[in-house]
């Protein structure tokens, strides 16, 4: 999809409007963050997707050699055990 817009004045910067259809086919929503990457006569705007890792991912430098010990975080402060 394209279109044609105009770039505005807002506040001490400049800015665009995104139409509802292009918000739609680009699968962003108010709150997505976006990587903007600007070369000379464009700008490309991508959605950052956050995906999380998988547990293979997690492990992937695991060795198997893990010993469980205690770790002591100080004095009870309040009500806690």
């Amino acid at each position: 999809m394209t279109i044609n817009a105009v770039i505005a004045k807002w506040g001490n910067s400049q800015g665009i409007r995104l139409s509802r259809d292009i918000m739609s086919v680009a699968n962003f929503k108010i709150g997505d963050s976006i990587e903007i990457i600007a070369s000379e006569n464009e700008i490309m705007i991508k959605k950052i997707v956050k995906r999380r890792p998988t547990i293979d991912e997690l492990f992937v430098n695991y060795d198997g050699d893990y010993k469980c010990e205690e770790i002591s975080v100080g004095e009870a402060v309040g009500k806690e055990l």
